[in-house]
């Protein structure tokens, strides 16, 4: 017997905890599926949290993280508290050896992402698939069935469970030259708990990239940091702050949230040190898996991060791609 169960309902959060324990994909912005951890201050847009779970009997099969807002048009609008909404799978409920998802359950699914289109007639929809175990999300279809155009997202997935040593050396040659160069020369630091702030000290986001982050962003990101799921990496060059990244974990994955070199500064690729000194650092802190999934940050912070200044493939690991689904006038 398959049902959906609404994050409104009894048990939601519990049967949640199950399927993002058992999710390959562990991206620590969606596994926080708390209301007093997502809790936005101050926003002009008001979240309506309609996240659910697609159940097998009393086994979380599939998981959506979704909310609709008003955009300053006053326009109905899917996406995840400010970003895009995304799916969850557990994975023992995957049919071996095929990586087929049970059909009753994706026939489900796909009905209530059509229910919900139909309820809500959005505007716009912005979804994120994360093509797990290779296969892409039900959803995809049902979003490219109504006209959502696809973009792939490349992200870089480093296994940070082994030894340090084999760590470093699965990194380039010039990488590894490039870290050596940082730990000689820079002062590096990393700012975590109650140290950190968004937008206002020496230990903030750079003013560039704060203009990049949504007032949910900001506070989100803070809150992650200062319960001790996130860190900032900030490096200097004779006392002058040249190259700073922000990360967020849960413990088990550690997600990069952006990375930039400040403008004016070296001339010359600084980032790698502090990459390295937060891969250590998320090791420390329990993570086994390191994703360098903040692209889309980096490609609109144009004039503070060139492309030579850095290639996440340098590190090691595998490369893995993602899909962007954006869907205007949904309701058409």
């Amino acid at each position: 017997m398959h049902a959906v169960i609404e994050n409104s309902d009894s048990g939601f959060f519990q049967y949640w905890d199950r399927l993002v324990a058992n999710d390959p994909v562990q991206n620590p912005i969606y596994m926080q599926q708390r209301a007093d951890s997502l809790k936005i201050k101050d926003s002009a847009a008001q979240f309506t949290d309609r996240s659910f779970l697609v159940m097998a009997a009393e086994e979380p099969v599939f998981g959506c993280s979704l909310t609709l807002h008003l955009d300053e048009q006053g326009r109905k609008c899917i996406g995840y508290f400010g970003r895009e909404a995304s799916s969850h799978i557990n994975q023992s409920s995957i049919q071996a050896p095929t990586n087929n998802f049970r059909p009753e359950a994706v026939r489900l699914l796909q009905a209530h992402i059509g229910q919900l289109i139909e309820e809500i007639q959005p505007y716009s929809i912005e979804y994120l698939d994360p093509v797990c175990c290779g296969v892409m999300s039900p959803i995809t279809q049902v979003l490219l069935n109504h006209g959502g155009r696809p973009v792939p997202q490349r992200s870089q997935l480093i296994d940070i469970s082994i030894p340090e040593r084999e760590l470093y050396r699965n990194m380039s040659k010039s990488c590894r030259g490039m870290v050596e160069w940082g730990r000689r020369h820079l002062d590096i630091e990393i700012v975590h708990g109650d140290c950190f702030d968004v937008s206002t000290n020496e230990h903030s986001v750079s003013s560039n990239l704060e203009k990049v982050f949504t007032d949910n962003d900001k506070f989100i990101y803070e809150s992650f940091v200062k319960r001790g799921n996130g860190f900032l990496v900030q490096g200097r060059y004779r006392n002058e702050l040249v190259a700073s990244s922000l990360f967020v974990h849960n413990k088990k994955t550690c997600h990069q949230v952006f990375a930039e070199n400040k403008s004016g500064s070296l001339d010359r690729p600084v980032l790698h040190a502090l990459i390295w000194e937060a891969m250590l650092h998320s090791k420390r802190a329990s993570c086994s898996q390191f994703d360098f999934a903040g692209t889309a940050i980096w490609a609109s912070s144009k004039n503070t991060l060139r492309p030579e200044d850095f290639n996440a493939s340098s590190f090691g690991g595998e490369r893995h791609v993602q899909l962007r689904i954006t869907l205007k006038h949904a309701a058409d």
